[in-house]
């Protein structure tokens, strides 16, 4: 099989099974657990729903790690290589942490980036809002100029008047109150700023928050409402079970195409699948500049020490300091 056919064999994985077969599988598990009563009595049905696609996202990974080393022709001493090797194993407890710290201080700087841009844009925005302030109390002025010519003129002027008010007082109601009446100070610059999309979510506390929704909240979830040992028994197989899919699988099939090619196709793909199912931008940076780091790291440990055991374990330290 060709570079450009293992590659797009690889893609196809990605999109086929960890976008669309883990979005039915997780529509499945949210309506069994709405239909069961499965676990201990005090779970709700989202913690039930919740555990459910974390076991269902297990025991699929392991299917389409024995799938793929089936079609990739690997032998299956891949998924124990470096389990010998304690010093490289307590390596890797080393390295999950270090890449947590890095993963950490990158995230840390985007949202302090991303925090002084918005503040810059609604200091920019703050000038207009004024100038447009103004031009309102213009416009106010002359419709009540308006009204008394039109009071004055007879019975059309009062029609006409009549109808100028109805248009002002549609128009300008949230802002004014009722034609003719002052509104309260500092009432526009109220529902302005409450409706200004700028002015929500803008602090450190709120992007914390969105980093621990989507796939993240299934580990937490379990964490929680499962033994410690069940909890990280489930993580530890999807952690290991990415681990051989994008390094001991891709780097191993993509070897002979050099380290340009299976590093990128590794890292890119890894990065994607860290981004699905989160529910916006902002909670997807978190797993994917961890992705990026660890693409990087592990793809070039890999490539040098093709031993998978240490890689897994320093997944597993990263991912479960990332979590608690």
């Amino acid at each position: 099989m060709s570079t450009a056919w293992r590659v797009a064999t690889l893609a196809a994985v990605v999109v086929v099974y960890y976008w669309f077969g883990k979005t039915l599988l997780f529509r499945g598990a949210r309506r069994l657990a709405a239909a069961t009563r499965i676990g201990p009595s005090h779970w709700g049905t989202a913690q039930r729903a919740d555990v459910f696609e974390l076991a269902a996202a297990g025991a699929s990974h392991v299917l389409v790690v024995a799938a793929l080393l089936a079609v990739t022709g690997i032998g299956p001493g891949m998924l124990v290589s470096g389990l010998a090797r304690p010093d490289l194993l307590a390596l890797g407890v080393l390295l999950g942490v270090g890449e947590l710290a890095l993963g950490s201080l990158l995230c840390r700087a985007l949202i302090e980036l991303s925090l002084a841009r918005g503040a810059r844009t609604r200091m920019r925005m703050r000038p207009a809002r004024r100038t447009a302030g103004a031009m309102g109390a213009g416009d106010r002025r002359a419709a009540d100029s308006a009204n008394r010519r039109a009071a004055g003129a007879g019975v059309r002027g009062a029609l006409l008047g009549a109808r100028i008010r109805g248009v002002v007082g549609r128009g300008d109601r949230g802002a004014l109150g009722p034609v003719g009446a002052p509104a309260p100070p500092g009432s526009a610059r109220r529902s302005r700023t409450a409706a200004d999309p700028a002015d929500q979510g803008q602090s450190l506390r709120s992007w914390l928050g969105r980093s621990r929704g989507g796939w993240i909240r299934h580990h937490l979830t379990s964490l929680k409402v499962l033994p410690l040992w069940a909890a990280l028994g489930l993580t530890g197989v999807q952690v290991a079970s990415e681990e051989l899919v994008f390094r001991g699988v891709a780097l191993a099939w993509l070897r002979e195409a050099g380290p340009l090619v299976a590093l990128t196709t590794s890292i890119v793909l890894f990065v994607l699948m860290q981004a699905f199912f989160m529910s916006s931008w902002q909670g997807a940076m978190f797993p994917v500049v961890g992705g990026i780091v660890m693409g990087v790291v592990h793809g070039l440990v890999f490539w040098t020490t093709p031993l998978v055991v240490p890689l897994v374990v320093a997944h597993v330290v990263f991912f479960v300091f990332a979590v608690i």
